[in-house]
Order: C-alpha cells, then structure tokens, then sequence
C-alpha cells in the first residue's frame, strides 16, 4: 500500500467495525446520514487526505480520490471471494457523511455484490475502465460480479445514484444471468430523485433492465454506454430542462463475445433472448428538451420508443442515431404538437415499420436514410450534410501531478467563516513555482474578498469533479469581489474544473426584482492563453459567466449557471468547442434552499406583478434575465462548435460578429423581449447546423448582409418544421 493512502485512512480505522455492522445482505438503502459510521470525539473533524490516482487504466485524464475502496479500513475485494457491497458503501458514506463529497476510487478487480450500492451527494464511484470493445481476455478493469435474487418486482438495483453523484469505469455482470431464460432482474443502475448525476463509462454486459433515470432527473449525464441489455436500454420516464445522453452502444455483441471462460451464449441466443418480450432500446416518457445523439441500438423489438406523456411530450433532438435489426425502429405516440421530435443524420431501420408515429405531433427527419415503411406524421428534409470533426472535450494533463491540497497544505477555511484567498493563491503559486499541478480544494464553502489567478500547466480542481446542482456537496466558491474577474486562468493548458462559484450580493431581492438592477460584474472566470478549459462549473447569480479571449482551441465542458447579463463570451480565439451549456434560475435556486443565511434576502416567495401573481421563478427570468442577458457573445472567433446547449430565459442565444460557428441539438426557450432575437449576425459571420428549438421570439434571425446561416431541423414553436437558408 502507498504511504500516502495508509496515512489518510488512519482516521477511518474505525469502519473495519462498521462493515459488520452494515452486513453484506441488508440493503444498502437503509443507511442514511444517521446511521453511517461515526468518527470517535477525538477524530470528529475528518480531513481530506486526497490524493492522485496513480492507475494504468486511467490514461485521459488526471484524477483525484479521497479513499481507496480496497484499503483495510473499508476492505472491497478485489478478488470476488467475500460480497463487497458493505465495504464499497461505507467508503461511500464517509466521503459524502464526512467530508461532504469527493471521489472514492475502486481499483480494477472482480467485486462480489449481494446488495445495492447508493452513490449519495457529491460523491464519484469511480473505477478502472476497459472499454468493452478493447478488451484483452478477461481483464475488464472494475468489474462488479452482481449476485442476487431480486427480481423487476423487487425494485433493488445493483447501484443507485442521487442528485450531484456520479459513477465512472465500471462494468456489472450477472454471473447467473441466462439467454434461455432470462432472469428479469431490476434495473442495474436506477437514480432517486434529483438533478445533476453523471453516469459515465459503464458496461452492462448482461443486465435485463439496464439504467433508469427517475422523475425530477434534469440536467443529467448519462454517456458512453456499452452492453448487452436484454429488455430495456435506457429508460427515462419524466425529465425536463434538460439532460444529455450521448455514446449509447448496445447490442449483442458484447456478451457474446466475452472470453471463454465466461461460458457467453451466442449472438443468435442473445437475440433470441431479446425477442422473448417486447425490448426497448431507449424508451422514454414525458423527455422535455433532452439531447440523444450516438446512439447505436441492435436487436430491440423497438429500437426507441416515445410512451404517451402524462405531463410533457416529447420534443428532444435526436442525432447520430442508429437502430438496426429492430421490428419498429422509433415508435412514437408522445411527439410534441408545437415542435415534434427532431431526427437528423441518421439511420433507422426496422422489419415492419422504420418510423411508426401515432401521436399527434410530428416526427421531424433532416437526412435519415430510413429502411422500412413509415407510418403518421413525418415532416422528411434534405439538404447539406451536417457533420463536423467535433473537438474533444478530454482537457489536457497538468504539467505536473503534484497535488497542492489548499485545506491541509495551506489552511484554507472551507467554512466560509474567513477570508480563503490568500492561502488559495498562495497554493496556486507554489503550483507555478512548481511548473504546474493540481491545486486542490476539498469539499466545503469558501469566502474570497478577492480574485485568484491559475497558472499556466495547472487544474484548479474541486472535490465533485462532475457538474454539481448541490451546493451542500461540493467545492463552493463565494465570491465578493467586484473589481476584476474573479479567476483568471491564465497560460497554456491550465484551467478550472468541478466548482461552484456563488455571487451572494447579486441576487435578485424585494428591492430590486422588478428594476433589473443586478449588477453586472466582470466575468466569473476569464481564459488566455492556448488550451485553456472550464468544465463542470456551476455559476450562480453571476453578472457574466466565462470569457475566452486570445484562447485558441479552448474547451468548455458543462457549464450550469443562472447568469444576469452576459453568458459566454469568445474574443479572437479560434478552434474552440463550447458543450452542455445549461442556463436557468436552477443554481440560485439551489443556493437559495440551501439553508445558507447568505442568501436570505434572495427572492423565496411569489410576487404579484403588475396584476399577475408569479413565482419567484418567473420573477427572475420574465422580469430580469429576459431584458439583460445574451447567452453566446462571439467576436472575432472562428470554428467555434456549440454542441448541445441550452437555455430558459434570455433576450439573445447568439450574437456573433466577424465570427463562424458550427452547431448541433441547441435550444434557446423564453424569448420574450423586443430586439431579443435566437442568432444574430453581423460582420463576416456564418452559422451553420442541425436540430435547433426556439420558442416565443419574433423574428427569430437577424442576419446582416455578408453573413450567413444554414439550418436544416429548425423548429419555432407553432410553426412548420423547416429548413432555413439564408
């Protein structure tokens, strides 16, 4: 064992006694806070001891753990003799219970599992992956070996996530699983309630019901997918505003072709298997404004299926998406009225229908090659291909691994009951001095008076690594200062990942809610320098979000902000991918229930406006960020790809100058004001792209001579789907 791991799990020498107490057949759903272990009076205050991961498995990125899953103070298995699901989930509880979020890391390994694995709030399981398409005989890297009896009826699945969770590199099999007769076991991977979770490299091998996205489930990540599942994918019953699933590659292939010495059926048995019931590959209900695209679906008797809505229908944007070997390929009896369900560069087929719609809003298709009848309303467009070399989102290494722990390297008050900025920038520049690194906060809340500066060759990193919706779980920033943007990444490779940044004097309150008198700070985070990046960040009541400026192949990844005037903004700076943006008034939100005396004078009521009674809501957007905020403000900035985002409440998607922009699955909702518009071009600029939703503006372009725009799949609400050339 490394030095490093035994000293900071000498504190936690106490769960060894905790894993009987759990017992590896109680499900792992009833421990809650209460019951989770208990540190002794004399360790009461536990400490991160984080540490960088040092695996062969993790090769695209720097990470950092809190805990290794397999030390002797939890005591996983590795080996798959002795059920780890208690020890697994004691690690769990002490990084969420404890130390408020961070990573806890399962080494590769085969781990017996008899019960079900909650992932709690601000807390990553993550794993060593082997993508299932490379794997060399029987090494899957973390391999969970699921032993149970439960059954669909049972509702006990293998891993349940919750809000602001994540789970990353792990494959699940069923040893006892059967093509003949399938075992219908409960869903693999199910989600309680919550915003924000993040499901990412995973491998079903053999589920029966594979991942379920529950009620209340918006903002999402569900993403790199493999497996054989043989009943249902991907089942998402009530989402909205809006999450993003993307690289879902299920087929039969993938257990039959494991190595011999699993004993795997043949394809034609796993089709077989498949076809004993009706299968879905992606089925979904009541999917307000989600984002599918690569997605692969073999065997399904219904590659995608869109159930009758009991709250929303379904008016998602599909691209990239592939069935084949399916009866009906996308069967559709929920479509949106006012927009539909947007297809585009795919292909479907299906034995007796490619297209079945039954619904009363129509199926949308821009360049689907389709093999099979079609059925109900099909709008069907043609024009220029709309595809890209889409930029990676992989941001580059640190110069160094060197990790600089701000609370326990530097003393950083992370109660926010003193000023942190000195000694976070004291870390930041021994990462300089240093040539670069990893500066490191745990979780916890930060008070900064002033601004930090990140170095060139170095990662700010928060505890969640993923996009956090809880600012109770997670690496909070509050920010005071007005003066300058409040982080400045500045030099080549380095930027921000996984934090929170808060404004807690710029929200909107009883004095100013109907005055638009928020203030407009400098930009949250601003970028210079080649590779720069932003990822998982979450903003709220932000003045202005993040600016790029002479920042060439830049990377922002996921971006969760409410935002008052100005979003995100690129000055001369080419080669740059900006993905899952996500903007409405969700983060103060999430601030203001959050139990924090800081935002007690924050809207928490309905008004009555002008006549009108509205929420607090609506008070944000119709009488604030509608008059005052541009989501996308580009000047001077070529081959910018805007993939997958979106945003409720604003007066501008897009405003470009002199720029080019390419873009796929984009949605700009609550247009409301006078002048608002979706795109506006001046200068020199060209906009081109696919599947792109507007709702409430009028006109939606305004396109200066010597620009231009190309959209194939361009939906305003109450309007015929279209293909706009301008």
């Amino acid at each position: 064992m490394k030095a490093k791991r035994l000293i900071a799990l000498i504190l936690s020498v106490f769960l060894i006694f905790a894993l009987t107490a759990c017992g590896g057949n109680e499900d792992a759903s009833s421990v809650n806070e209460s019951s989770a272990p208990t540190l002794s009076s004399s360790t009461q205050k536990a400490v991160s001891n984080a540490y960088v991961i040092d695996s062969e498995y993790i090769t695209d990125r720097v990470m950092v753990a809190e805990v290794t899953a397999t030390d002797p103070a939890y005591g996983a298995d590795p080996t798959g003799k002795t059920d780890s699901t208690a020890a697994i989930q004691a690690a769990i509880d002490y990084v969420s219970f404890k130390l408020k979020g961070g990573t806890v890391y399962l080494p590769a390994g085969n781990y017996r599992i008899e019960g079900r694995i909650i992932v709690r709030p601000g807390t990553t399981l993550l794993g060593d992956y082997v993508d299932p398409d490379k794997v060399k005989g029987t090494d899957y890297g973390t391999m969970l070996w699921a032993y149970t009896d439960k059954r669909s009826s049972d509702m006990l699945s293998v891993i349940q996530t919750t809000g602001s969770s994540a789970i990353d590199g792990i494959t699940i099999y069923y040893p006892e699983q059967k093509s003949d007769d399938p075992i219908d076991y409960y869903y693999t991977i199910d989600s309680q309630n919550g915003g924000g979770r993040t499901i990412k490299n995973v491998t079903l091998i053999n589920s029966y019901l594979g991942i379920a996205i529950p009620a209340s489930a918006n903002r999402s990540t569900v993403a790199n997918v493999k497996g054989s599942v043989l009943n249902t994918g991907l089942y998402v019953p009530n989402d909205s505003d809006i999450s993003y699933y993307s690289d879902f590659n299920l087929s039969p292939k993938y257990w039959a072709s494991m190595d011999k010495s699993f004993n795997p059926p043949t394809e034609k048995q796993i089709r077989s298997a498949m076809r004993k019931t009706d299968s879905y590959g992606i089925k979904v209900q009541n999917t307000d404004r989600d984002c599918f695209s690569d997605i692969y679906l073999d065997g399904y008797t219904y590659g995608m299926y869109g159930e009758k809505p009991s709250r929303t229908a379904w008016n998602g944007s599909c691209y990239n998406v592939n069935i084949t070997n399916a009866e009906v390929g996308v069967y559709e009896e929920g479509a949106c009225g006012a927009y539909g369900t947007n297809f585009s560069e795919s292909k479907i087929s299906g034995s007796k229908f490619a297209i079945q719609n039954v619904s009363d809003g129509d199926v949308n298709l821009y360049n689907v090659t389709l093999s099979g009848k079609t059925s109900g309303r099909i709008v069907t467009l043609t024009g220029e291909k709309m595809t890209c070399d889409e930029y990676s989102t992989v941001v580059p290494k640190p110069a160094s691994n060197k990790l600089f722990n701000v609370v326990k390297d530097y003393g950083a008050d992370n109660t926010a009951k003193s000023d942190a900025t000195a000694a976070i920038q004291k870390a930041l520049d021994d990462a300089k001095a240093n040539k670069g690194g990893i500066v490191y906060l745990p979780a916890g809340k930060y008070h900064l008076d002033g601004t930090i500066t990140v170095p060139a060759g170095t990662m700010l990193l928060g505890a969640y690594y993923y996009t956090s919706t809880s600012p109770n779980n997670s690496s909070v920033l509050y920010a005071y200062s007005k003066s300058k943007e409040f982080i400045t990444v500045n030099g080549d490779k380095s930027g921000v990942v996984g934090i929170s940044v808060c404004y807690p004097e710029n929200g909107i309150t009883e004095t100013n809610y109907e005055e638009h008198r928020t203030n407009e700070y400098p930009h949250t985070i601003k970028c210079v320098g080649k590779q720069t990046y932003v990822k998982n960040i979450t903003l709220a009541a932000t003045g202005k979000g993040v600016l790029f400026e002479n920042s060439d192949n830049f990377i922002l990844d996921r971006l969760f902000m409410t935002v008052w005037h100005e979003g995100v903004t690129v000055k001369n700076s080419n080669n740059g991918i900006i993905y899952g943006v996500h903007t409405n008034v969700g983060p103060v939100g999430e601030f203001r229930g959050s139990g924090d005396s800081r935002f007690r004078e924050w809207l928490s009521s309905d008004k009555v406006m002008r006549g009108e009674k509205t929420n607090a809501s609506y008070t944000m957007i119709d009488y604030n960020i509608c008059y005052t905020m541009s989501l996308f403000v580009l000047d001077n900035a070529k081959n910018i790809q805007l993939i997958e985002n979106f945003h409720y409440g604003a007066l501008n998607f897009l405003k470009m100058n002199n720029s080019s922009v390419y873009f796929e699955n984009v949605e700009g909702s609550r247009i409301l004001r006078t002048g608002g518009r979706f795109f506006t071009l001046t200068g020199n600029s060209t906009l081109k792209g696919v599947n792109a939703i507007c709702y409430r503006t009028q006109p939606a372009f305004e396109v200066e001579a010597g620009s231009k725009v190309t959209i194939g799949n361009m939906d305003i609400a109450n309007t015929t789907n279209q293909n706009i050339n301008y």
